[in-house]
């Protein structure tokens, strides 16, 4: 992993969060160490873990006292996959889904910010004044887990972007494959 704020997704994430409440930098002194046992690139969600950490940190350097559900919207605004972030974010067994953002606030070419952040290569401004998040972006439900069911995780020897990865899936999914009946 890149050690340079500006190269790092988690510090580029915070300084995001920074910038966006008018603090370009870090507090002098600030030390940063990153324990990840989440694999890169491996469909885990390890880049929704690093927007979360990212959020998290600004929150905590800025002293900026962001909710929880403020934090969720600069995590989508930079990741736009409420599956990866939430589970991240919130933590549990959750379902989300991500709100339409208004056509105004998809206006700046850099959205979503994931490659761009802090620097100025998405657009001429994005280092300067960042687009803030709007209100509400997504949204989720906490659902209980039953002790019983237990989790798998396969892991491939092998990176696979996102992208890829959701490239695989169909476009559409037939009535019977979405809905079970039980009476």
């Amino acid at each position: 992993m890149p050690l340079e704020a500006d190269a790092n997704l988690i510090t580029r994430t915070a300084l995001y969060v920074l910038k966006c409440h008018d603090q370009r930098t870090f507090p002098v002194g600030t030390a940063v160490k990153i324990v990840n046992p989440i694999p890169l690139g491996r469909g885990l969600g390890s880049s929704g873990a690093a927007v979360v950490a990212g959020v998290m940190l600004g929150n905590c350097c800025g002293g900026l006292n962001l909710t929880k559900e403020r934090m969720l919207d600069f995590c989508l605004m930079i990741e736009r996959h409420p599956d990866n972030v939430t589970a991240a974010m919130i933590g549990g067994f959750v379902g989300s889904y991500l709100r339409e953002l208004d056509p105004k606030d998809m206006e700046r070419k850099e959205i979503p910010l994931a490659e761009v952040l802090p620097s100025p290569a998405g657009g001429v401004d994005t280092g300067l004044k960042p687009p803030i998040p709007p209100v509400g972006i997504g949204h989720y439900i906490r659902y209980g887990w039953a002790e019983e069911i237990k989790a798998i995780a396969i892991i491939p020897d092998f990176e696979v972007p996102t992208a890829t990865a959701r490239g695989a899936l169909p476009k559409q999914y037939s009535a019977k494959d979405l809905v079970s009946v039980s009476m």
